[in-house]
């Protein structure tokens, strides 16, 4: 894990930009993400939400400007835990391989990973399949052991790119409410920083504690929402029906209307 500076936020991008040849994809923009915040991206394709997920990850190092993580310089694998559009496996392993691969980078001792992995394997929805082939299972159940593999690193930061775009509605629910609920808490009970990129207006204002509505290429900030929403205690339908739920949906998803239009 990163050394963390405590005046320093979470995450902290300072007059960002990248470019992909002649081409600007994302910025110039700065943001802040204190520790604890659920922030979401939101925004058309071609907008820059992955870059900026990339950038922050550490994949990639911004044309111009300062990405921050947690006091430092961001580096793949160390710094977040990390959910593609794409589960990315490894195909020689099983799932519950999958899993105990992240298990052992966390540093869970070998004789806790396999009930460690059942607990994440239940958490995901995939209690009894360990022992099956990545090519065994649906494209949908590989994206839950990606997410499961992610939630196995004890960083305090997770990175989730449309993780729920292939799941079925159900299974995209209950992953949903867990996340809200706290499946980003580390083992410490300390909640992690998330940042979820989604197409989402409905899925934005559900999940996170602030959404950033991104514009059309080169993506710039156009609109940065605190949500005011309970997070406990509260039944998610009974939240989905509220008046400032609904709101809150229209005004995201106007913003993004507008940006893509611009």
């Amino acid at each position: 894990m990163l050394p963390r500076n405590s005046a320093e936020p979470r995450i902290r991008l300072t007059d960002v930009r990248h470019d992909y040849g002649s081409v600007t994809a994302v910025g110039p923009l700065s943001l802040e993400v204190p520790d604890g915040e659920f922030l979401v991206l939101v925004g058309a394709s071609g907008c820059g939400k992955s870059t900026l997920l990339r950038l922050i990850a550490g994949f990639e190092e911004p044309s111009h400007g300062q990405v921050r993580v947690g006091g430092g310089t961001p580096t793949p694998g160390v710094t977040a835990g990390v959910v593609f559009q794409q589960p990315r496996l490894l195909p020689w392993r099983t799932v519950g391989g999958n899993v105990d691969l992240a298990l052992g980078y966390a540093g869970v001792p070998r004789p806790q990973r396999a009930q460690a992995r059942a607990d994440l394997l239940d958490r995901v929805g995939l209690d009894g399949l360990a022992d099956r082939r990545t090519w065994q299972i649906s494209g949908g159940q590989q994206q839950r052991v990606a997410i499961a593999r992610a939630l196995a690193v004890p960083t305090s930061l997770l990175l989730l790119d449309e993780p729920f775009a292939a799941l079925d509605a159900l299974t995209r629910e209950r992953l949903q409410d867990d996340l809200r609920s706290g499946a980003g808490t580390r083992a410490d009970a300390v909640p992690r920083t998330t940042v979820f990129v989604t197409h989402s207006a409905d899925e934005a204002v559900y999940l996170g504690t602030r959404i950033v509505v991104l514009g059309r290429q080169p993506g710039r900030i156009v609109l940065d929402l605190p949500v005011d929403l309970p997070r406990i205690g509260v039944d998610a339908d009974d939240l989905r029906g509220s008046a400032r739920f609904a709101a809150l949906r229209a005004q995201v998803g106007h913003a993004v209307k507008e940006a893509a239009a611009a």
